[in-house]
């Protein structure tokens, strides 16, 4: 076994870099502590750079700064994956997965279409919010159609993949109208994939979920959300019986490590196809009067299932 090992650390830099780009950039990372010669394979660009998307310089040819011009190829992985860069005037940001090395994409409430988005007196716009990766957010004051759509091109995903979409928001203290309570038609969301092609006909593929934005009664509301409820509403002084069936695919929101709150919208998979995925959050059915939602943007990036 010593010799086989002795071996192994015989081989040329190249062959172990090789070898080592064929697994994960996780497995890249802890064979670098096997030896002084793992670690100069591991750490090279030749392995690095099948861990990074083969257009990745054409995509940072949009960025804002040029910050990452001078990283070797592991360095450009590591802060795509820590600090996602901004591009086209700081309406979009791009990422990678520590994980897998997949695309990850977040567009502003810039890049949105959002319906009276350029009225001021249904949506303002705000600056420099903490926590937010863009420089502007768009603040909810005043709606009662609220619809919210953004589109991105299946080509600047990754292959392969299943992404999820995440609508990045928080709640302002003056808030109403967005609690989700019983009796009260929840939010919408749908992702619409639409393919295309020259070899074979366009399709379409949708999926939709309920949404709960706000919680009224903290976490355990999840699984409130998940049983049928009936409570007595008082109406013209005689109870009215309102029941609100078990919702099991409701998707409610959590905290995220950025001090923002997300909610996941739905998912979908990227075989390749050429198309657009289009994602909307809306709550036109209720009409009821909102305000206080802050939109920082909807997220696109690989799903985990742990």
């Amino acid at each position: 076994m010593d010799g086989v090992a002795a071996a192994i650390y015989r081989l040329p830099e190249e062959c172990v870099a090789h070898a080592i780009g064929m697994t994960t950039p996780g497995d890249a990372c802890s064979s670098s502590a096997v030896s002084p010669a793992f670690r100069a394979a591991a750490d090279s660009d030749a392995v690095w750079d099948r861990f990074l998307p083969r257009d990745h310089a054409a995509v940072l040819a949009r960025a804002d700064d040029d910050g990452h011009r001078e990283c070797s190829k592991k360095e450009l992985f590591t802060r795509l994956c820590n600090q996602p860069v901004l591009l086209d005037d700081a309406t979009v940001s791009f990422g990678l997965d520590r994980c897998s090395g997949a695309k990850c994409w977040m567009l502003s409430a810039r890049a949105l279409s959002i319906v009276w988005g350029d009225d001021p007196s249904c949506w303002t716009w705000a600056a420099d919010l903490a926590g937010s990766r863009f420089p502007e957010v768009a603040e909810l004051v005043d709606v009662c159609w609220l619809e919210i759509t953004g589109k991105l091109q299946l080509s600047l995903l990754s292959p392969w993949t299943t992404y999820a979409a995440y609508l990045v928001f928080s709640i302002a203290d003056d808030s109403y109208g967005l609690e989700c309570n019983i009796g009260m038609l929840p939010p919408k969301a749908t992702v619409t994939v639409a393919l295309s092609g020259k070899a074979k006909p366009s399709t379409a593929t949708s999926s939709e979920h309920t949404i709960c934005l706000q919680h009224m009664q903290g976490e355990e509301e999840t699984a409130m959300h998940r049983r049928r409820q009936e409570y007595v509403r008082p109406w013209k002084s005689y109870g009215r019986k309102v029941t609100r069936e078990a919702d099991m695919d409701i998707r409610c929101p959590r905290r995220r490590g950025d001090g923002w709150t997300e909610v996941e919208l739905g998912e979908f998979a990227v075989a390749g196809d050429e198309g657009v995925v289009q994602v909307s959050f809306k709550e036109v059915e209720c009409r009821r009067w909102k305000r206080g939602l802050i939109v920082q943007g909807i997220e696109i990036r690989p799903k985990h299932t742990n």
